[in-house]
This record gives structure tokens, sequence and C-alpha cells, in this order.
């Protein structure tokens, strides 16, 4: 397409590109954005052009952006508002946004570098726990038993932790795990996702680790919790 052409600005070529993404369901509320230089070379534009765009899409409360983080899609026009039950259930939730961010870095202080030792340290019997805990959250899923879910979603963590072998970062999250269960007992009370397909995700996390691959499986809880932030506690 030559941008340089017509009446729009290449700023407003790129907010109906990214749009339309969004309102034709290539892009769903919760998905992170391709980076500001993908942008470019997927419009032909410069960096410029493609942050006006963002600004605007922002504005329109179309995406949210995140510093540090990147821009994530919070609102399809075509489907409306799809964020409204969840933040209607927010209010009987005692997390903050704040609170809510400043416990998921200290996941990533904890959670992360421990990935990175699981990968490296852990044995088969720590993986069959790891398989197990799964094939439990499954058997919820199939129930939609969100309490099931919640206990072994919180032993599965805690066991990739516990697999690290590292008795300092085990006793970190140990002091936390009444704070952890129930910051995961929140996300699961409030996600509108069903709990098989929140299994199934687990399923992805627990084959990047036993496939020993620790950058995808830290990206991937990465972009899980802040889809949660992004699409419940968002301008709360």
């Amino acid at each position: 397409m030559d941008y340089y052409k017509g009446r729009l600005s290449l700023s407003d070529e790129v907010y109906n590109q990214i749009l339309n993404q969004v309102t034709s369901g290539e892009w769903k509320v919760g998905d992170k954005l391709p980076s500001e230089s993908k942008l470019c070379s997927m419009f032909g534009v410069s960096r410029t052009s493609v942050r006006a765009a963002l600004q605007n899409l922002q504005g329109s409360g179309i995406i949210v952006t995140m510093q540090g983080v990147g821009s994530f899609v919070h609102r399809n026009p075509a489907q409306g508002v799809l964020n409204e039950e969840p933040v209607e259930a927010l209010k009987a939730s005692d997390i903050t946004s704040e609170e809510f961010k400043e416990f998921f870095e200290f996941r990533q202080a904890v959670e992360f570098k421990a990935i990175e030792f699981f990968v490296r340290r852990s044995t088969k019997e720590d993986e069959a726990i790891l398989k197990n805990l799964v094939e439990k959250m499954q058997e919820a899923g199939k129930t939609d038993d969100r309490v099931a879910f919640t206990k072994y979603d919180f032993e599965f963590h805690m066991a990739v932790i516990e697999g690290a072998k590292n008795v300092f970062l085990y006793n970190s999250m140990l002091n936390y795990k009444d704070i952890f269960f129930h910051y995961m007992e929140e996300i699961t009370r409030l996600t509108d996702k069903p709990i098989s397909v929140l299994a199934e995700e687990h399923v992805e996390l627990y084959t990047y680790l036993v496939e020993k691959k620790p950058k995808l499986a830290k990206d991937y809880l990465f972009c899980d919790n802040t889809y949660y932030h992004v699409a419940y506690f968002n301008g709360r």
C-alpha cells in the first residue's frame, strides 16, 4: 500500500491498519502488539508515525501501553467493551492494580530465576511432579472446577521453584505463600477464560520447562501475567 497517497496521514493509515487487525479478531483483547520496530516494518513507515498511531489508539481506548512492557489490545470496538464484567467483579476484589504489579515484579525476581535453574537442575522426579499437576488441572478443566484448579496451579508454580534446587529462592516464595495463593485465587476467579483453557496454557508452560527452553517459559509467563494486569486491572 502506498502510504503517501490519499488524504490520510501516515499515522492515520497505521491507526486504521491496527484497528482493522483488532476488529477482525486477528489481534484479540489481551494480545500484545508487535514491537514498534516490527510495526514499522509491517506498515513501511517511520517510528514517529507508529508512535503517533499508538498514542491515538490508546486515547481511543483500543490499546493500553505499559512502559517497558509494550502495548496490548484493551477493547475491540466491533464487540464493545469486553472487560465490563471482570471490571465490575473487581469491586469485590481486595487486590489493587499496584499490588498486582508489585507482586508480579516479586514473581519475576523469584520465579523467572527459578525457571533458569529448573531447566538446569531438575530431575525426572521433578518433571513427573509437574506432569501430574498439569493432568490434575486438565481434570479440573473438564468440570470447570476453579477451586481445584487454583490449588493445582499454586502447587505447580511452587514445584517449579522447589525444582530449582535453591533453598533461598524457595523460602522467599514460601514466606509469601498465603499471599501467592490468594493472588492466584483472585486471578482464577476474575478471568473469563474457561478452566480448560487455563489448563492447556499450563501444558504449554510445562512443555517449555521439560524441553529446557527457559526463555520461552519466561516469555510465556510474563505475557500471561501482563495479560491479566491489562485486561482486569488497567484503569482501576
